[in-house]
């Protein structure tokens, strides 16, 4: 399992607002080749969501472009060499955002 962020830079409809709107978990690959997404939606409206894929999830919420998953976690179905979870651009700036006293969202 590895656990995601949903980042959404613009809220086309003004109900999540920006930053991280949702907080996800994919699991293992089933018999079926689906890798099962659990998503708990942040904020004044808080939702529970399964979705067959992140794939399916962002063709529904990624609002062309809108938003964003950022993994937490290194893929474990990549070597770890190839993983780069802990220092993509994202993660760089929710550190600086962090050490500056802003919390992100």
């Amino acid at each position: 399992m590895r656990r995601f962020e949903l980042c959404r830079y613009r809220d086309p409809s003004d109900v999540s607002g920006t930053g991280v709107v949702a907080l996800g978990v994919e699991f293992p690959p089933d018999h079926e080749g689906h890798q099962w997404v659990a998503l708990k939606w942040l904020g004044i409206h808080p939702a529970m969501t399964f979705w067959p894929s992140v794939f399916d999830l962002l063709e529904i919420h990624g609002h062309l472009g809108a938003s964003e998953v950022l993994w937490l976690d290194p893929d474990p179905l990549e070597s770890p060499a190839d993983s780069t979870a802990e220092t993509s651009p994202y993660h760089q700036v929710r550190a600086a955002m962090v050490e500056a006293g802003r919390r992100p969202i």
